[in-house]
C-alpha cells in the first residue's frame, strides 16, 4: 500500500511551511514483567503514514526550500538480535513498503535532527501530539520534544495530530476493502458462536469457538477484547471476563471484531442461549431493530451528524419502550438506553474523527442500538457497520444475521 501512504504524506505536507519538520514515532512495546513486554502495536498515526509496523522506527519529514526530504530511521537487521527476538526488516523492505527512500540506521536519528537544528534552518517542529497521552512523560513524542525544547528553546512545536485524525476519518478504497475483510471474518465467526451456543456452556468456551475462526483464518487476536456474556453479566458494558455460565432462557451478547491487515470491524449480536426468543425478549428486540434500521435511514451525507443520529435514537427508543408500556411517560430513557451508538471504525476500533461534523463519503461508522432492563433480565445491543458513499450508505455488515427468524434457524 506505499502508494496510499505516500498520497498521505504528500496530503499532510501542504501543512508544512519552509522550515518545517515532522517527527513520528512507531512506539515501542510496554513492559508486562520483570523480563517481557506486551506485544508490540504500532502508533496508528505512524502506521497510516508510513505503513512500517517495526517497533522503535521513527519517520522524519523536513521542508527545505520547498521540497520535502523523507528519512526514514529503523533498528539495524542484527542476526544476534532477531535470533532471540524476531525478524527485522531490512531497509530496503522498509524502503519498499512505506516508499521512503531514504532510510538510515536508527541510532543516526539523534546526529542528523542535530545537524538540522544547529543549523537552524528548521524552527517548528510538529509531533503528533495525541490528546490521549497528554501528561505522559513516558509517550514518545513527549518525552523527545521535552528534550527538543530543552536544548533548543527557540524552537516552536506544532500539532498534526489533529491534521492526521482528519484524514483518517475518510477511508479510501482500500482501507474499505480491508474493513470488509475482517468483517467476513466477523461475520464467520458470529455465525459459529450462533450453532454453537447451549444451555451449560461457559461464557468463555463460546469465545473460544469465536477465535478459532479467526485463528483457522491466520488472525491470531481479536480486534479488541472479545465480549461475550450471558444473562445478567449482560449489563456490564465491557465485561471482558467471560467466566459464567450460559444459562437455558438468558440472551447472550456478543460484542466482537477482527483485525484483518491492521483494519477493525465492530459488531454487536444478541441471541437465545437455548436458540428461541422467548415473548418477552422478541418485543424488545423487536424495539431495538426497529430504531437500528431507522437510524440507518439517516444518512445522507451531508445532511446529518452522529450529534443529530444520537439524538433521534434516543428519541426513538423512548417513543417505542413508553408505547410498549415498559417506560412511563415521565421517565428518561436512559434507564434503559444507557451509551451512544456511533463511533468511527478503522485502524482503531472507536477510530479517530472530528466531532459534530456532518456524515460524508468514505466515512464508516457504526449505528449501535442498546437496550438494557434489569428487572426483566433482558440486555443487549445491535450494532453494524456502514460506509457512507456519494448518494447514501452500504450496510456492510448486513450479512450478519439479525432478524429473529434468521437468528433462530441458524442457531436450529
Amino acid at each position: 500500500m506505499n502508494g496510499s501512504q505516500q498520497l498521505r504524506r504528500k496530503q499532510f505536507y501542504e501543512n508544512l511551511n519552509e522550515g518545517d519538520a515532522l517527527i513520528m514515532f512507531a512506539g515501542s512495546a510496554p513492559r508486562k514483567t520483570a523480563d517481557a513486554t506486551y506485544p508490540f502495536f504500532a502508533n496508528r498515526n505512524f502506521y497510516y503514514l508510513t505503513g512500517v509496523l517495526q517497533a522503535k522506527s521513527i519517520f522524519l519529514a523536513v521542508n527545505r526550500g520547498g521540497e520535502i526530504e523523507e528519512t526514514l530511521f529503523i533498528n539495524e537487521k542484527n542476526p544476534l538480535a532477531e535470533r532471540w527476538n524476531g525478524y527485522l526488516i531490512s531497509h530496503e523492505e522498509a524502503s519498499e513498503c512505506s516508499g521512503i527512500e531514504k532510510v538510515m540506521n536508527l541510532e543516526r536519528f539523534d546526529e542528523v535532527l542535530g545537524d538540522i537544528l544547529k543549523s537552524r534552518s528548521v524552527s517548528n517542529l510538529w509531533y503528533d501530539f495525541d490528546k490521549f497521552d497528554e501528561g505522559r512523560k513516558d509517550a514518545a513524542q513527549n518525552q523527545h520534544s521535552e528534550s527538543i525544547l530543552s536544548a533548543h528553546p527557540w524552537v516552536t512545536l506544532k500539532n498534526a495530530y489533529p491534521e492526521i485524525c482528519a484524514a483518517r476519518t475518510i477511508k479510501d478504497a482500500g482501507e474499505i476493502a480491508r474493513i470488509r475483510e475482517a468483517l467476513a471474518l466477523t461475520r464467520d465467526g458470529i455465525h459459529a458462536m450462533m450453532k454453537a451456543a447451549k444451555p451449560g456452556m461457559y461464557e468463555y468456551q463460546l469465545e473460544g469457538v469465536f477465535n478459532k475462526v479467526l485463528a483457522d483464518a491466520g488472525v491470531r487476536e481479536p480486534a479488541f477484547a472479545n465480549i461475550v456474556s450471558g444473562g445478567r453479566n449482560n449489563f456490564y458494558i465491557h465485561y471482558e471476563e467471560p467466566m459464567g455460565i450460559l444459562k437455558d432462557g438468558d440472551l447472550i451478547l456478543t460484542d466482537v471484531g477482527a483485525r484483518k491487515n491492521q483494519y477493525v470491524s465492530d459488531i454487536s449480536r444478541p441471541f437465545p442461549v437455548n436458540g428461541k426468543f422467548t415473548p418477552e425478549q422478541k418485543k424488545v428486540y423487536s424495539i431495538a431493530l426497529k430504531v437500528n434500521k431507522e437510524l440507518m435511514g439517516l444518512l445522507v451525507p451531508g445532511k446529518v451528524s452522529f450529534e443529530e443520529i444520537e439524538a433521534h435514537a434516543s428519541r426513538r427508543i423512548r417513543e417505542e419502550l413508553v408505547a410498549a408500556g415498559y417506560l412511563g411517560e415521565d421517565e428518561e430513557v436512559s434507564k434503559y438506553y444507557w451509551h451512544r451508538g456511533t463511533h468511527h471504525i478503522g485502524l482503531d476500533v472507536h477510530d479517530v474523527g472530528p466531532p459534530g461534523q456532518p456524515i460524508a463519503p468514505g466515512m464508516v461508522f457504526t449505528i449501535d442500538v442498546g437496550i438494557y432492563m434489569e428487572e426483566e433480565n433482558i440486555g443487549f445491543r445491535i450494532e453494524d457497520n456502514v460506509v457512507i458513499t456519494e448518494t447514501g450508505y452500504e450496510h456492510l455488515s448486513s450479512d450478519i444475521v439479525r432478524e429473529i427468524d434468521d437468528i433462530e434457524a441458524m442457531m436450529s
